[in-house]
Formats: C-alpha cells, sequence, structure tokens
C-alpha cells in the first residue's frame, strides 16, 4: 500500500466532545440521547489490527473501558457510544510496545522518548544495578522505590528487576570475590524480600564491577533462589565476544529460573554459523525443558567505553592509573590487541564530547599517535561516549529475527545511543518484509505478546480483558531518525499512544500527562 494513498485516507484524528455520544462526520448519526453516558471511553475504528498473538493483520475496531480493552472486532456501529473517537484508516492498530531492557528512573527523568516510539511498559534494574537514586539501592528498598513511583506515575508502565551489583554493596560484598555466609544470607534475604514486594526477579552485570568478580556458585545460588520465587533471571553476560560467547551462556544456563540473555549480540563475530550456533544452544535448553529467552537492539552499535578495552588488572581508575605509571608498555599492548580484535580503531566513534563525530583513527591520527597511546594520552580512563562497531549485519540479523528474542532498547532517557529513541520503530524499518526478514505480524509478536509472556504481565495482546496500552502507527511513514549524533530525534509514524485508557501521545507528541502504572510480579 502507498504511502500517499494511506496518508490521504487517514484525514485528522476525530475527536469525540466529552461524554455526549460521537461518531465520525463521514458516518450517519447514532442518534443517542444527547445526555447518554457513554459505554466506551475509547472507540478506535477503521484500522488494521495486529494483536501481538503473531495472527495475520485484519480490520478489527478497538473498544476501551477504563484502562481494559472491552471489545476488539466489529461492532454495530449505530450502537457504539464512546467518549472518544478515533479514524485510524490506513493506519495498524497494535499492543503497545514492550521494552525488556530499559535504563533510568521515573522519579527523577521523563521516558518521553520511550513513548515517542510506541513503547508503553520498560523493565528497569538492568545490568546488576537495581533502580532508584544510590543511597536506596544501598538501603535495599526496593519496595519504597516503587511505592513512591505509583504515587508518582511515569509515562510508561515500569516493572523492575533487583541488581546482583546492588545486592553486593549492601551485603558489603563490593569487590571481594566470594561474599561470607553471612554476607551471602543477606544479599537473599534482600533479593527475597524484594521479589515478595513485586520485583520480577534479578539482573546481572558480568562485565562490570562487582559483578564480574562474583563466582559461578554465587551466581547460581541468587539465580535458584529467583527461580523458586517464579521470578526471571536477566544477565548482562561475562563476555559477548565471539568465541567466547557460548560460555558466557552456559553459566547463564547453569541456573535453575528462566533464564534471559540480555542484548543479544556477537562482539566481532563476522560468521552467521556462529549466531545459529548460539540459538541452538538456547533451544537445546529449552527442549530440556528450561524456560530460555533473551532481547537485542537492531543496531550494529554497541554504546560503550574505552573501559572494555582494558585488561583484568587495569579495570578501576585506580588500577588503571597505576598500570599508566608502572605497566604502560603493557597496558598499551593490551589496548592494541584488544581494539584490532573488536574491528579495529575505526570501529570507535566518538558521540560527545570535544572529539564528537570523530572515530579513534581519526583521533590517533590527528595526534600523530598510534591508537593505542592516543587511548591513554588524548581521550583519558573510559573517554567521553562512544559507539564501538562490533556487530556484522548478517549475523546480527540472525539474532533480531530469533523467535523467543524480544526486543529491548538498552537506552535511557537523554540516552547517546539512537536505540533510546529509535529501537522499536528502527525494527519495523529494518526487519519487516519479504522473507528472510519478518513479516509484519511475527515483528509485532516479539514487540508485545512475547515480552508480556516472559514478563507474565496482562499486556501485549490486544484482546478483551487485557490493559489497554495501545499503538497506532502508519507503516510506510516510519523513519527512527535518530543518529549516533542526534540520537535523540523524535521517530515519525508512530500517531497514537494510549496507556492504561488514557491517549499519552498523539500525532507524534508525547502529552505531558503520566498515565503509567507500576507494575509488579504475581507470586507464583
Amino acid at each position: 500500500m502507498s504511502g500517499a494513498g494511506n496518508r490521504a485516507a487517514a484525514g485528522p484524528w476525530r475527536r469525540g466532545i466529552g461524554t455526549l455520544c460521537v461518531a465520525l462526520a463521514t458516518l450517519a448519526s447514532t442518534g443517542c440521547a444527547a445526555d447518554a453516558a457513554p459505554a466506551y471511553d475509547l472507540w478506535i475504528r477503521n484500522g488494521t489490527v495486529v494483536d501481538g498473538s503473531g495472527a495475520a493483520p485484519r480490520r478489527a475496531d478497538v473498544l476501551v473501558r477504563g484502562d481494559t480493552i472491552a471489545l476488539v472486532g466489529t461492532p454495530d456501529a449505530d450502537e457504539v457510544r464512546a467518549g472518544r473517537t478515533i479514524d485510524a484508516t490506513g493506519r495498524f492498530v497494535a499492543p503497545g510496545f514492550i521494552d525488556l531492557h530499559a535504563h533510568g528512573d521515573p522519579l527523577r527523568q521523563s521516558f518521553a522518548n520511550f513513548l515517542a516510539q510506541g513503547i508503553t511498559t520498560v523493565v528497569l534494574g538492568q545490568d546488576g544495578a537495581s533502580p532508584g537514586a544510590q543511597e536506596e539501592q544501598e538501603e535495599g528498598l526496593f519496595g519504597r522505590w516503587a511505592r513512591a513511583v505509583e504515587r508518582h506515575g511515569s509515562e510508561v508502565n515500569i516493572a523492575a528487576l533487583t541488581g546482583h551489583g546492588t545486592l553486593r554493596l549492601l551485603a558489603g560484598v563490593d569487590l571481594a570475590p566470594t561474599p561470607t555466609a553471612a554476607q551471602m544470607a543477606v544479599m537473599q534475604e534482600a533479593l527475597s524480600s524484594n521479589l515478595a514486594q513485586g520485583a520480577f526477579g534479578l539482573s546481572f552485570g558480568l562485565e562490570y564491577p562487582p559483578g564480574r568478580y562474583a563466582s559461578r556458585s554465587e551466581l547460581k545460588a541468587l539465580g535458584d533462589l529467583v527461580g523458586r520465587h517464579g521470578g526471571i533471571v536477566m544477565s548482562h553476560m561475562h563476555t559477548e565476544d565471539s568465541g567466547r560467547i557460548l560460555d558466557a551462556i552456559d553459566e547463564l544456563l547453569q541456573i535453575d529460573a528462566h533464564v534471559h540473555v540480555s542484548h543479544l549480540k556477537i562482539v566481532a563475530g563476522r560468521d552467521a554459523a556462529e549466531a545459529r550456533a548460539v540459538l541452538a544452544r538456547l533451544d537445546a535448553a529449552r527442549a530440556d525443558g528450561r524456560r530460555v529467552t533473551g532481547d537485542v537492539y537492531p543496531y550494529l552499535a554497541s554504546a560503550s567505553s574505552l573501559y572494555f578495552l582494558y585488561p583484568e588488572w587495569a579495570k578501576t581508575r585506580e588500577q588503571y592509573e597505576d598500570a599508566v605509571a608502572n605497566r604502560r608498555a603493557a597496558l598499551e599492548a593490551h589496548i592494541r590487541r584488544r581494539v584490532e580484535s573488536r574491528n579495529g580503531p575505526e570501529a570507535i566513534l566518538f558521540t560527545a564530547g570535544p572529539h564528537a563525530g570523530r572515530r579513534l583513527s581519526d583521533v590517533a591520527r590527528e595526534a600523530g599517535l598510534p591508537f593505542e597511546r592516543a587511548a591513554i594520552d588524548v581521550i583519558g580512563y573510559g573517554g567521553p561516549p562512544q559507539a564501538h562497531f562490533l556487530m556484522a549485519q548478517d549475523v546480527h540479523d540472525v539474532l533480531v529475527r530469533a523467535e523467543h528474542v524480544g526486543i529491548g532498547t538498552d537506552g535511557a532517557p537523554g540516552g547517546a545511543h539512537p536505540r533510546a529513541a529509535g529501537t522499536f520503530v528502527k525494527m519495523l524499518e529494518a526487519h519487516v518484509g519479504a522473507p528472510p526478514k519478518l513479516l509484519l505480524d511475527q515483528a509485532i509478536h516479539k514487540m508485545t505478546g512475547l515480552p508480556a509472556g516472559i514478563l507474565g504481565i496482562d499486556r501485549g495482546l490486544l484482546q478483551a480483558g487485557r490493559k489497554a496500552d495501545i499503538v497506532v502507527f502508519d507503516l510506510d511513514r516510519l523513519d527512527s531518525r535518530a543518529t549516533y549524533l542526534e540520537p535523540m530525534l523524535r521517530p515519525a509514524g508512530i500517531d497514537l499512544v494510549v496507556v492504561n485508557g488514557e491517549v499519552a501521545l498523539e500525532d507524534g507528541t508525547p502529552l505531558e500527562r503520566r498515565s503509567g502504572h507500576m507494575l509488579r510480579r504475581l507470586a507464583r
């Protein structure tokens, strides 16, 4: 279908007036009494419904009462009374998108950049860090933070995990390789308490301190506890490097719980067969009766730091500064090898700061230095925000389109990577089409019904009785727009977003409304 045809057919959004019975100007009057209360709060008409289940798109209307979907089908127009009617002619109507991996704190930040790409639910507390301010994290006060979010509200619904790194800080383990028995008991007690208060599970950040220092036995003890509570374990694994990723997956699969691989990728992988081997390992675990899932973002660069180039003995700032002073030659040699194994200095783009728009190779050339010295003497520890182009398209496509892999932005409010503003639109732009790409119903399922099932929440499907999180979009006008240098550009083509039955975005513009709820895991 043509974009011009869709736009001409769609026309303006049509609104109801107060609580009066309303209909489109092109339709006959329903003839209901002016003082009759509407039976429904919202009527989305004439759209093509992609319901999130994986079923083929179909023409249908969606009726909403309060915060709940009342009907998806073809009602008798003469009998419908709605507080507001939306004409979705030429557009697709889908469940609100669910972001399986996000960052931020709704008490301190706006999630409008998520809403603008059709996201209605995000999962926070990722990479081993519980959500909330540092003092709240260290006190283990998940319940207090969750209650504050309930009072404050959010542009989107919030689900949250407990962070393993936060538990280590709470128990005083910090960077120690092995917690004492007393420290392990503190971590387990805090984790159990958070799960009882509605946390969806546990997150690991195993490439970052303090999680990188934890043993497999520690990970298993905490992960198994989550499993006994019926929760999920989401993990940024110890490594995502080509040739090593299968070992990292095996470390996660030892845990007796629903395990979930965060932002699945193969760093510097050049052979699609390796991606298929990764999926085969996950499939084998499922065939053995395990619950195993993952998420991915549809970009070839990660938001990163020079931190990932440093050896184990130079990870913290103090270690790094000591290495620069006393082990300079060894540090330079390690950085050179590491950069060369990760697609070279051309693969590191600085996205902010004095070198924004330049690559490490450019900075080195301008300074007249080898790139490893430029990384130390010009950039310094960690450096400003960067994009590391680590994934090959054909390899990454295998993972993005995998059946049991949902979508996550790995983004944050004000993020420094285009995924924070464009992930879900980019997914539809880049991965929907003729095979081997996904059909639209498959892609929408990965963005809605699949993640809702992973989390066990009553969203993600356009079905009567489900919560009314809805997105209306024009497939032909979708444009993710965000770039590595302008990462927060708002996408085009997302016309309307409904969160818990309230219109939260209209004509592509977020409204000043916090309609999102704090979601809590149902005890199982």
